[in-house]
């Protein structure tokens, strides 16, 4: 089998710990989720951007001091016939990231919803963000900051405003997620917990790892 490469931090060095997690965004269509993950993975924004079809699966690593922290990003589908299959993406999942547009108080609403389903059936401890989109467009918003972040500070959410078309806290969502997720060895036998397990059809659940 060949070796896999190893992230190496900006300045050319190899950082002293690899840990990878399984993050999901989850929220309704056009909240602008593909957006986020594009601007944060390949520093890209597409204008128009198509909805996904099921689920996109994309990868980036953030370098915490001596840590490099690999996200597994699985960016869910928000049209309603598709919220059937988000158990299927979120099962053991470390992080998520539930998205809103501010503009539009509906998608706040039901960013709740997937809120309680995950604190309700997701993996015990995980780490969830909230993240209101579209800040770009503050002058038209609908969902006022102060009520966000009261929500979140009482569900224990960690929360900001993004925008995916000007890249304002998109980088930082994702490092403040870092930051929160351990970065402890799942287990003490070496080789457990350390690999990526593959279950059948489209859910690829990860441990957390770190090697």
């Amino acid at each position: 089998m060949a070796n896999r490469a190893v992230p190496q931090r900006p300045n050319g060095q190899t950082p002293g710990k690899i840990c990878q997690f399984k993050l999901v965004l989850l929220g309704e269509s056009s909240v602008g989720k593909s957006s986020l993950v594009l601007r944060f993975v390949k520093g890209q924004f597409h204008e128009y951007q198509e909805s996904t079809i099921g689920a996109a699966f994309l990868t980036q690593t953030i370098h915490l001091n001596d840590v490099a922290v690999k996200f597994e990003i699985w960016d869910t589908a928000g049209q309603e016939r598709y919220h059937s299959l988000a158990p299927m993406y979120y099962r053991g999942a470390q992080a998520a990231i539930v998205v809103y547009d501010i503009t539009n108080q509906d998608t706040f609403e039901r960013a709740k919803n997937w809120v309680k389903e995950l604190q309700r059936q997701a993996t015990p401890g995980i780490v969830i963000a909230l993240a209101g989109n579209k800040l770009d467009l503050n002058t038209m918003r609908s969902v006022q900051t102060d009520e966000s972040q009261t929500y979140a500070y009482e569900n224990g959410l960690l929360f900001m405003e993004t925008s995916a078309k000007t890249s304002a806290n998109v980088t930082e969502i994702f490092k403040a997620i870092a930051e929160k997720l351990p970065k402890n060895e799942t287990t003490s036998t070496a080789g457990q917990g350390r690999r990526l397990v593959e279950s059948e059809g489209a859910n690829k659940s990860l441990s957390s790892c770190c090697k």
